[in-house]
């Protein structure tokens, strides 16, 4: 009895979120633009003073297969943010300051907060951080904001940005570390997308992507949001930007994708990690 009464006293600290006109007390999802201000909420104590963190990978490309399957650690650091020094509220954000931003996708992606508080006579109360990991990534009690550009197969896949490139992310017995927002590999930043968009999909490799996206007919026009599939390389990638000439996939269209690095937007012709032969898919609608 005397234990849980103890329990029941000790001081403690949580994160909410306001997003628009609305309370989270849970991970958010929404749409780059709208405005996401965190709260600490602070139980048993007194603030004397207050720290807010950024919490980010640091490292952009991991690989869970090699000798075998294994959740390969992803490196955290936290950075402050010293705009919101002792106060309890501090407005969110998706910016990534340890890996490299998608400057043509500002404002999108994923990104992980702590807050710390001391107490008036010293102890200090925090939420979970870098420190707390499982499946080789932050914890579902490491609080996230995750902003999107749209409803559609890009804007959903634009979550995973702040991300590092993971082969071999799906990871057995549903522990898939897309899904828990640590990262992906090619395929399951597709099938995460789909997912998101409301889709029932499994999980699956670049090389039977094929069975949820059957390749475009002879004569069919390819479009954004189209699968651009790279067999010869084990890649698949998302049509992000179709160029001149409209409706045939060349080195000029921009592509989304993720390939020993982070998500990003690029030409197709400036990745080493596709070759032809190029094949278009498409999700049935």
């Amino acid at each position: 009895m005397l234990v849980a009464i103890l329990l029941a006293a000790a001081p403690s600290v949580h994160l909410e979120a306001q997003v628009g006109t609305q309370r989270a007390s849970s991970w958010v999802y929404a749409k780059a633009g709208t405005e996401v201000t965190l709260h600490a909420v602070v139980k048993g104590g007194t603030v004397a003073h207050v720290k807010w963190f950024k919490v980010e990978a640091a490292v952009g490309s991991l690989d869970n297969t090699t000798p075998s399957f294994h959740f390969e650690p992803v490196k955290y650091e936290e950075t402050e943010l010293t705009g919101c020094r002792d106060q309890l509220s501090c407005a969110a954000d998706a910016v990534a300051t340890k890996l490299p931003r998608v400057e043509s996708l500002p404002g999108v992606g994923t990104m992980a907060f702590k807050v710390s508080v001391t107490l008036e006579g010293g102890a200090t109360i925090s939420t979970l951080g870098a420190e707390t990991t499982k499946y080789g990534g932050l914890t579902k009690g490491t609080f996230r904001v995750t902003l999107r550009r749209d409803d559609s197969l890009i804007g959903y896949a634009t979550e995973l940005i702040n991300t590092p490139y993971i082969f071999g992310s799906a990871g057995p017995d549903g522990r898939n570390q897309s899904d828990l927002l640590i990262g992906s590999d090619c395929a399951d930043l597709i099938v995460y997308a789909r997912r998101r968009s409301g889709t029932s999909a499994s999980y699956t490799s670049s090389y039977a992507i094929d069975q949820q996206a059957p390749e475009l007919k002879a004569g069919a026009k390819a479009r954004a949001g189209d699968l651009v599939h790279f067999p010869s390389m084990r890649h698949v990638a998302i049509l992000y930007e179709d160029r001149e000439p409209l409706g045939v996939v060349t080195e000029a269209d921009l592509i989304l994708h993720t390939c020993w690095a982070p998500p990003t937007v690029q030409r197709l012709g400036d990745t080493a990690c596709v070759a032809p032969p190029y094949r278009v898919l498409r999700f049935p609608n």
